[in-house]
């Protein structure tokens, strides 16, 4: 790699924490546009893979296996200037602190994660001004530890306390063939997406389905509308407006698009492993308890999927 420069000329170093499905993505992004970086991950097995037979991206049918610099030791952030969390929302926490005692005083940390609460978790350890956060539309999934598939383009909404370091973070990923764009308001896009993530993953996750199934069962789309229509009112009483037919509209129109994907959460089910349902319904529930409101339908696939994770790791 020959490195970044920003905006101001001056040399750039990307971390990226988790080697999984977008993080993955991520990689490969920097790596065709020439970006100098480095991966932490923390699970030993995902390392020695990748370390043994690369990272492979495949896109359209066409495959691509790059040898990025991967270690399960946090130190290896110690010189990156720009660091994307790619972990699941409920390992925030701990790999902020893992990470903590090697960042360098300036770095910025970037989460592009599901669900809400990341943010506010990565703010107890880090200032405000060096955190940018928002969402994306890149889909990708894992087929081995060491292979990634794209799911197609997408865009990136980022906003953050600091416009300079926001800028710094829409300027790399612009510069790796990504479409970045800097919004005043991130904290809409993150329940936007929150919104459309609870009307999507518990429902393919418990009936076992599609995410095109869900419109072509005529309760599950009722149950959608519900849940939808509870989120929305979730949003409004913690003031971020929404209106609720474009929001169920957007909500279907990622059903159709996304129509023979396997949602995440159905394949943490799958596989036994803890899913992201406290930061997503979870977390719509207690805001909106949090102003006196009740989310029944919420709830209820909140329980079913607490439910379903017993004896997930």
């Amino acid at each position: 790699m020959v490195g970044h420069l920003d905006a101001e000329g001056d040399f750039m170093k990307a971390g990226i924490i988790g080697a999984g499905s977008l993080g993955s993505l991520f990689a490969h992004y920097f790596h065709d546009h020439l970006i100098d970086f480095i991966i932490y991950e923390k699970n030993i097995e995902v390392v020695k893979d990748i370390e043994k037979n690369g990272l492979t991206f495949i896109k359209s049918g066409i495959s691509k296996t790059i040898k990025p610099f991967i270690s399960t030791s946090p130190e290896i952030l110690a010189d990156a200037e720009i660091i994307f969390l790619f972990v699941k929302s409920y390992s925030t926490a701990e790999a902020i602190q893992n990470i903590l005692p090697y960042l360098v005083s300036n770095s910025i940390i970037v989460s592009l994660q599901n669900g809400l609460g990341n943010t506010e978790e990565i703010r107890k350890y880090i200032k405000p001004e060096r955190i940018v956060y928002g969402t994306t539309t890149m889909g990708a999934s894992k087929s081995s530890l060491s292979t990634v598939i794209s799911g197609g383009p997408g865009i990136i909404n980022i906003g953050g306390a600091e416009n300079g370091h926001v800028m710094k973070v829409h300027h790399l990923l612009n510069s790796a063939g990504l479409s970045s764009y800097t919004v005043d308001d991130p904290d809409f896009y993150l329940w936007n997406k929150v919104i459309i993530n609870a009307g999507i993953n518990p429902i393919a996750a418990i009936l076992g389905i599609a995410n095109g199934e869900i419109l072509t069962n005529r309760y599950a789309s009722i149950l959608q509308e519900n849940i939808v229509k509870e989120a929305v009112s979730a949003a409004k009483a913690n003031d971020i407006i929404m209106d609720f037919n474009e929001i169920l509209k957007a909500t279907r129109d990622v059903c159709k698009k996304t129509s023979s994907n396997i949602c995440s959460m159905l394949q943490d089910i799958r596989n036994r492993r803890l899913t992201e349902i406290e930061s997503i319904n979870g977390k719509l529930i207690e805001s909106a308890a949090i102003k006196g409101l009740d989310l029944p339908y919420n709830r209820s696939l909140y329980l079913l999927i607490k439910s379903m994770e017993t004896g997930a790791e």
